[in-house]
């Protein structure tokens, strides 16, 4: 899951040297309504986790299979990282500012996402796997976010005990190093000083389509019937549709800024802003077509060619339905925008990353602490029972998210922007979107 964290725009606060604001919807400018999206989103991947663990996911239930698509915060999550990163090579690749530098950039990425998932690593792997930690190259994968391209690993799964979810974030990874590259070829595409804004704008659109489409045809390497390699399937290219939605919405955001107050760009993001409703409704239809077996089977498990297509093809088009509003909300203050950014969202935010990482380890102490056996070890759990432990988990995950952001996260935030103030000479206003978050 990743986790582009529009929220630690706050730390920036503690920073030596003040802040200024940013000018009114510039890539700076710290956006609250992805604030509510990334809790929603952490929430949505907890529930499938905790449905999982308790057999709910394998109930059969319309609500069994809602929860067992829990897995869609991951696609919200990986547009937000590409809506967030890329925004600033969005505005430089037309024209408005220079383009963010590259040691800066990998070290608040390092930051960000390294010093507490390499904790959350390191108590995994001795709680849980007890009989591999002496193995170099165990620890070598896993620090250095590399299991996902292990094609025969030694634990079952996504990852070892306690990391299964982590899957994700490799992806991530991957996308964190690859994106100055892409962003690179795309500004060559848009022809920088060749062409009006308009026409930059455009070219960046075409290009990134071209980029999303390209993981539908990966998919079949990974996929395709006889010779299917799933191990690639929890690899970057597949998933960059994902990402691609997000650095579409950061190239439409960074035409409206340049467009004037009048221009139909900023008009268009003002209509899509004020429609939040109807782009949830949408979202809810194709959340509903997505927990069915078109989009693979109930629970965890191997989706077939078709199966990973569609399921793609279906949360690529939810990404975009719930960002869009989102993403266009410092063009319309509206509702939603302000629910979104409301302070308790904002705190859920900020801990989000930590949910994600610690839910594994909680879910199996939890367990243990309780002697109960997951779905897998012959465990049954009634629906109120999956609820209570729903709950449980969720409190016992938000108080160590919680912990672990003070006493781990923030400093390394602070200690990144802080780095970043000293090295630029002059006060930041804030962080930029692509220098915030996992």
């Amino acid at each position: 899951m990743a986790i582009a964290d529009p929220a630690s725009a706050n730390v920036a606060a503690a920073v030596p040297g003040g802040i200024r604001r940013a000018k009114s919807g510039t890539a700076s400018e710290h956006q609250n309504a992805l604030d509510g999206l990334r809790a929603i989103a952490a929430a949505a991947v907890l529930i499938a986790d905790v449905a999982g663990a308790t057999g709910f996911a394998f109930s059969g239930s319309p609500a069994s299979w809602a929860a067992t698509r829990g897995d869609v915060g991951v696609p919200i999550f990986f547009a937000l990282s590409g809506f967030l990163l890329y925004r600033p090579w969005a505005v430089a690749a037309l024209g408005q500012t220079t383009a963010p530098g590259l040691g800066g950039y990998l070290r608040r990425r390092a930051l960000r996402i390294l010093p507490v998932y390499w904790i959350v690593v390191a108590a995994a792997l001795v709680l849980f796997s007890a009989s591999h930690i002496r193995s170099a190259w165990t620890w070598a994968q896993y620090l250095l976010l590399l299991q996902n391209y292990d094609p025969h690993p030694w634990w079952a799964g996504t990852a070892a005990a306690g990391l299964g979810q982590v899957w994700s974030l490799p992806v991530d990874a991957s996308f964190y190093v690859l994106l100055p590259l892409l962003a690179v070829l795309l500004a060559a595409v848009a022809g920088r000083g060749q062409a009006d804004t308009g026409a930059r704008a455009r070219r960046l659109l075409a290009g990134i389509a071209v980029l999303g489409l390209s993981s539908y045809g990966f998919l079949v390497l990974a996929y395709r019937p006889g010779a299917a390699m799933p191990w690639l399937g929890i690899t970057l290219p597949a998933f960059l549709s994902w990402f691609a939605v997000g650095m579409a919405l950061a190239v439409v955001a960074s035409w409206a800024d340049a467009d004037g107050e009048d221009g139909p760009v900023r008009t268009f993001g003002r209509t899509v802003a004020s429609s939040a409703l109807p782009c949830l409704l949408i979202a809810v239809v194709l959340f509903v077509i997505a927990a069915t077996p078109v989009a693979g089977q109930e629970g965890i498990g191997i989706p077939g060619l078709w199966q990973a297509e569609i399921k793609t093809l279906l949360y690529t088009a939810i990404a975009v339905a719930v960002l869009a509003p989102a993403t266009c909300q410092q063009m319309a203050v509206t509702r939603a925008s302000a629910w979104l950014g409301h302070p308790v969202m904002k705190f859920l935010a900020r801990i989000s990353y930590g949910v994600f990482l610690w839910q594994g380890i909680v879910i199996l102490e939890l367990f243990q602490f309780f002697h109960l056996k997951q779905a897998l070890e012959g465990g049954t759990f009634t629906t109120l029972g999956s609820v209570v432990v729903l709950v449980a988990v969720a409190l016992a995950t938000g108080v160590t998210a919680t912990a672990g952001y003070y006493v781990v996260e923030r400093p390394a935030l602070i200690l990144a922007h802080r780095n970043g103030s000293r090295r630029s000479g002059t006060d930041r206003a804030g962080p930029q979107p692509g220098q915030a978050g996992g």
